[in-house]
């Protein structure tokens, strides 16, 4: 298998894997990727990178999801290879975020890994969780993923939609909403169960440096901790992902009829969401 083209066309070197940061999105998991910027790692992979960034990348996780979540009618239970991740994570030191719906298989895909879990507590979480849930469960999100996007060849939103909806077990927002706490508190369970003692760092954020270094085996930078955030760069990504939607409605319908149309609805739906 090929490495992935970076953004410039060239390809990126596989490099071998060192940190799965698997604690699930909206525990600080952009802090936590600037963390592991700070300490050196390459390529780390975060979500709302991804999606501004390499929307191919939500094509192999389509694929993933599939093979990942019984619950969905595409499951096809055969497990993901590891050459097949690494079309996504082969360049990459270091994962976060949209990694934590995929933990158990990631683990198993890249045993060497070093694995560190940050965890706020249940409903802190799915306060901030939810606007996750909306953007991909809502009515009019749906609208948009399931029509609008397909339209103007844009992977991210229906394999956002396919792999929560797969790991939640959930297909509507009520649903998303009620199941979001149960499988928050098991996915932490599991990991815990299937993760070596050794390879394992259970992180709160406002630690600091210390632990996660000592963990890593790596210097304690002379800056501060990260804090980035994550709630205010999330309300960000509907801005950008518009702007995208514009550019490839002008290549492929025309400039001003579906590129609008495109636009108008977006704003629609961030407005509805309430990160707008």
């Amino acid at each position: 298998m090929s490495p992935p083209p970076s953004s410039t066309g060239a390809l990126k070197p596989n490099r071998p894997m060192q940190v799965l940061s698997l604690g699930c999105a909206k525990t600080g998991t952009a802090s936590m990727a600037a963390a592991y910027r700070t300490l050196g790692y390459q390529d780390v992979h975060h979500g709302l990178d991804a999606v501004v960034d390499s929307p191919s990348d939500f094509t192999v996780l389509s694929r993933a999801a599939d093979a990942t979540f019984p619950y969905l009618k595409t499951y096809t239970g055969k497990p993901f290879a590891r050459e097949e991740w690494d079309e996504i994570f082969g360049p990459c030191e270091a994962v976060t975020d949209l990694a934590s719906f995929f933990g158990p298989a990631l683990v198993a895909a890249y045993p060497e890994a070093k694995v560190v879990l940050v965890e706020r507590p249940v409903n802190a979480w799915l306060k901030s969780f939810d606007v996750s849930l909306v953007m991909c469960f809502g009515p009019l999100a749906q609208f948009f993923i399931k029509i609008v996007e397909p339209l103007i060849g844009s992977p991210a939103g229906p394999a956002s939609l396919k792999f929560q909806s797969g790991w939640l077990e959930a297909d509507d927002l009520a649903n998303a909403r009620a199941r979001a706490p149960g499988v928050y508190r098991r996915h932490y369970e599991t990991l815990r169960r299937i993760v070596p003692r050794e390879r394992l760092l259970e992180y709160r954020l406002g630690d600091g440096w210390a632990p996660l270094c000592e963990f890593l085996g790596k210097e304690v930078p002379d800056v501060e901790f990260p804090r980035v955030n994550e709630a205010e760069e999330f309300k960000k990504l509907p801005v950008k992902m518009m702007w995208k939607h514009w550019e490839a409605a002008k290549r492929i319908y025309g400039r001003w009829v579906v590129g609008a149309a495109v636009v108008g609805l977006g704003v629609l739906v961030a407005r509805r969401n309430g990160v707008l």
